[in-house]
């Protein structure tokens, strides 16, 4: 059984970028000068991987030019142990990562490893989230929540001989644990279908937060139970708003802008479906009776308020992420292994039959 929170591992305080105007050279400016990859300029200053003379010429030019210079650091302990695990993790997730942290800290809680926590607040911190792992050596392994590592980046990792599993997201080349977001968006709208409800529409975010041309890993689904159900999909009632109940908000009111508003939303995250009934409160909506509402990923108030959603075993999805790695660990390497979970639906209030009423006294009852 795993200890208690308060027995779990060591962990260090989250590594926050400071927004600074230094020309300071990191390893990508290396990398774009020389016009390789990281994995590159990685290989050369390990000094034990083989690249090409031409290549390894090119890149130190690049650092001379650029006044690089690597970690003392990384450069005097290249391959001691560090006894941590980096977790990479954006903020926009801030409910969903505290579930999957703790079934992280569980999963380690009896090993000898340390956490260093990297947030990610903007697109820009992501590459130097990465930079650092690179160049500073500050950590065994890595889990990365939420986020896809680019080419470069998984080339860095592996360069290194760093093992890295992904948590929410997936790369060929990366151990994974994921969710069926498909399935799971075509069950919660199978289940407003099953209410009666013909007019849905989808709230959703972006599969990455911090990399706009992402797409929204529910929308397949919410539209393959429309087609299932001969319901004409419509491009007007899907909404890509930001990660936060303002999003949320923001996606609902637009909605309720249209000639014919739905009567029914599926939201991609408990977080903006709590915007969501806010703007139904606002508009003078009754939850359920004139609009029903399915939220994503059950966090801890979804349940006070009585949110209708699926539920993703984001604690789960952590310890199992954290095993990946500490097999990985143990054994020198790994297979790139993708564990994929279902989500539950879990009925609560604010999901009912179609019952639109018109009177305009109804509008002023609220939200119930």
């Amino acid at each position: 059984m795993a200890r208690k929170q308060e027995e779990a591992v060591q962990q260090e305080p989250a590594t926050r970028w400071p927004v600074s105007t230094a020309k300071r050279a990191t390893i990508r400016d290396v990398a774009r000068e020389a016009g390789v990859g990281i994995g590159t300029v990685s290989r050369v200053l390990s000094g034990h991987a083989p690249v090409a003379p031409a290549t390894r010429a090119r890149v130190e030019a690049a650092m001379r030019k650029l006044g690089y210079r690597p970690s003392r650091a990384a450069q005097a302990l290249p391959r001691r142990r560090t006894n941590a695990i980096a977790v990479v993790v954006p903020l926009f997730t801030r409910y969903f990562y505290v579930e999957v942290l703790r079934g992280i800290e569980q999963a380690l809680a009896a090993s000898a490893y340390a956490l260093v926590i990297y947030s990610i607040e903007r697109a820009a911190d992501r590459d130097r989230a990465f930079e650092d792992l690179v160049e500073s050596r500050r950590a065994d392994g890595a889990l990365v929540v939420s986020l896809t590592p680019d080419s470069s980046q998984v080339e860095s990792l592996q360069s290194l001989n760093l093992p890295a599993v992904l948590i929410d997201s997936a790369h060929p080349a990366l151990p994974s644990v994921l969710v069926d977001h498909e399935r799971a968006a075509a069950d919660a709208t199978r289940h407003l279908i099953r209410l009666g409800h013909r007019h849905i529409a989808l709230i959703d975010h972006q599969e990455d937060p911090v990399r706009l041309e992402s797409t929204s890993g529910r929308a397949p689904g919410y539209r393959q139970a429309l087609s299932e159900a001969g319901i004409p999909w419509r491009a007007d009632y899907e909404v890509i708003a930001d990660f936060t109940p303002e999003g949320g908000q923001t996606g609902l009111r637009s909605l309720l802008a249209l000639p014919e508003p739905p009567t029914a939303v599926f939201v991609g995250s408990d977080t903006q479906a709590l915007g969501v009934l806010e703007a139904a409160r606002e508009a003078g909506l009754r939850i359920p009776g004139d609009l029903a509402v399915v939220g994503y990923n059950d966090v801890e108030v979804a349940r006070y308020v009585g949110l209708t959603t699926m539920r993703v075993p984001m604690r789960e999805m952590g310890r199992r992420g954290a095993e990946l790695l500490l097999n990985a660990l143990e054994q020198g390497q790994y297979d790139p292994a993708h564990i994929c979970f279902q989500a539950e639906l879990v009925v609560r209030r604010t999901c009912g039959p179609v019952s639109r009423r018109n009177d305009s006294s109804a509008r002023q009852d609220g939200l119930q």
